[in-house]
């Protein structure tokens, strides 16, 4: 190829993905009005009013095409590098109880770069001994994922391309905290209610959609995603470029369930707002889920959803969440105890998380009479 038709092909790569991120803002912007044409108990509080706009302009700062090192360190990517963070502490601890020379032989594509936090007005990098402490981070917690793995995925599951992942390569597998988390999460409901084809799954507030790949990828479920944007709009995309317009059942504010119900088929990805959850019939759901959520909004906005989650469920709730966290903006603290899902349910499984020791496990189910 001669040189002017490389430099051709690389603008109109640029020009395309410059589009795409247009775009997604634009489906951004749609998803926020009918949010806030919604009830009020569905509107983002104080706490994540802010964040979405922050949001935004990482997106708009450095393309949809870099979103995980980007917005999806807003959601439970965690750019860890000092030793005292207690996920790295925890990672010792288990690398050393359970010993192996992988994480040692551990590889990582282009460091730790271009990265976007919150507590940052730019884009930075690791140093060199700050993106060698991630990365033996990542391979850590993979081998937790490894021994946790209830379905052998560690040696099947690779960290997808989209998105420009802080990736890590071990044993020719690209690997992330992010594909190691979802294993971990989804192998704990496997364990406690194992997971059938057929099965529909529901999870409030997804992120970009990490858990969901997992799931999609594991067994034939049907997977409805219930978010506020920019989420729900970057979870669409993504999942959409890993599994095809066929397997996605966009955001559509104006469908019923009725008109929805013949298309919610096994192997299939749908996306609503969170006051789309009351159209579902209840106990409809085999399983509700969320992560990292509940805290981060008014106390009775999560009492609410709490509840919601298991009106809708049929058989399990699967809650990870801060053991105890506060929420300034909205001025509400959460303690683990406060997540109880009353008569009709009985916590069959808790545990302090294997990889982030300042959250709990807990899996729910309902009573049978």
């Amino acid at each position: 190829m001669y040189p002017d038709q490389d430099s051709g092909t690389a603008a109109g790569e640029a020009r395309q993905r410059s589009q795409e991120t247009a775009e997604v803002i634009a489906e951004v912007e749609r998803m926020r009005m009918n949010v806030l044409g919604s009830a009020s108990e569905y509107h983002p509080g104080e706490f994540w009013d802010d964040l979405i706009a922050r949001n935004i302009a990482m997106l708009e700062a450095s393309g949809i095409e870099n979103f995980k090192r980007t917005i999806a360190n807003n959601y439970y990517n965690w750019m860890v590098s000092s030793i005292h963070d207690p996920q790295i502490q925890r990672a010792i601890t288990n690398w050393l109880r359970h010993p192996s020379l992988r994480p040692l032989a551990a590889q990582m594509r282009g460091g730790v770069r271009e990265i976007r936090t919150l507590d940052r007005s730019g884009s930075y990098s690791f140093s060199r001994f700050q993106s060698l402490k991630y990365k033996m981070f990542v391979a850590a917690i993979w081998e937790t994922a490894r021994r946790l793995d209830s379905r052998s995925l560690t040696n099947i599951l690779s960290e997808p391309p989209q998105g420009n992942p802080l990736s890590v390569k071990t044993q020719g597998r690209e690997i992330s905290q992010d594909l190691a988390n979802s294993i971990v999460e989804l192998s704990y409901v496997d364990s406690v209610r194992p997971l059938r084809a057929g099965d529909r799954i529901a999870e409030l507030g997804a992120g970009y959609g990490r858990l969901a790949d997992v799931f999609l990828k594991t067994t034939s479920v049907t997977y409805c995603v219930f978010d506020i944007p920019p989420a729900l709009a970057v979870a669409q995309w993504y999942l959409r470029k890993i599994h095809g317009n066929d397997r996605v059942i966009a955001f559509d504010p104006t469908m019923t369930f009725k008109e929805l119900v013949d298309r919610l088929v096994p192997g299939v990805v749908a996306f609503f707002s969170p006051s789309q959850l009351e159209l579902f019939p209840d106990g409809w759901f085999d399983v509700t889920q969320t992560i990292s959520t509940l805290p981060e909004m008014p106390r009775r906005q999560s009492d609410h959803y709490l509840k919601l989650l298991a009106q809708k469920s049929g058989d399990v709730v699967y809650l990870k969440q801060w053991i105890r966290w506060r929420n300034d903006r909205d001025q509400v603290e959460l303690r683990e105890a406060d997540y109880n899902l009353g008569p009709g349910w009985a916590l069959a499984a808790r545990r302090e998380d294997p990889i982030q020791p300042q959250f709990f496990n807990q899996v729910w189910r309902r009573k049978r009479s």
